[in-house]
């Protein structure tokens, strides 16, 4: 197993595993009303029931890991000539197979993680026992952005910058 594939596979079991816990963790600690919007002042202006919030984040968790392990199941499948990738690739079908199956799990990956970092974030904003305001975590969009243009950016440099060789491993 090459790096870059235990790499995605590790981050995707971690997401999986992690989002659950903090699912998990993030329903026992709201209370029955979650403040989900705020005003500058940092007071709650919106709010949604725990259960909305909790099968919202579930549903969202179901869809993305369902529907993107499908579609990564299914490119092995897909004839060559259906993919419009550089002739170079053409030849070397299962790396990249392993390339677009990779991007896939780590699309899914990135949004586990976000998903779980932002129900984290709106647990800590809705704790009753310390007192924070809504720019004590405004890492979280830039954070969000940043994995989510990674991932994003990563297919079109891998396939563009990386050819494969004979042995079908990468040059």
């Amino acid at each position: 197993m090459r790096t870059g594939t235990f790499f995605v596979r590790a981050w995707r079991i971690i997401s999986v595993l992690g989002l659950v816990f903090i699912l998990i963790n993030s329903y026992i600690s709201y209370p029955s009303q979650v403040a989900v919007m705020f005003n500058s002042a940092g007071l709650a202006t919106q709010y949604l029931d725990r259960e909305t919030l909790f099968y919202a984040a579930v549903a969202i968790f179901l869809i993305n890991n369902v529907l993107i392990n499908s579609i990564a199941r299914l490119i092995p499948k897909l004839p060559t000539e259906k993919i419009p990738v550089a002739a170079a690739w053409a030849s070397h079908r299962d790396s990249l197979n392993e390339v677009l199956v990779n991007w896939f799990y780590a699309l899914m990956a990135a949004v586990n993680t976000i998903l779980a970092l932002s129900l984290f974030v709106l647990s800590m904003l809705n704790r009753s026992d310390f007192q924070v305001d809504g720019y004590t975590y405004g890492w979280l969009l830039p954070l969000s952005v940043f994995i989510l243009a990674s991932v994003i950016i990563a297919l079109p440099i891998r396939l563009i910058l990386m050819k494969p060789s004979s042995n079908n491993e990468f040059a």
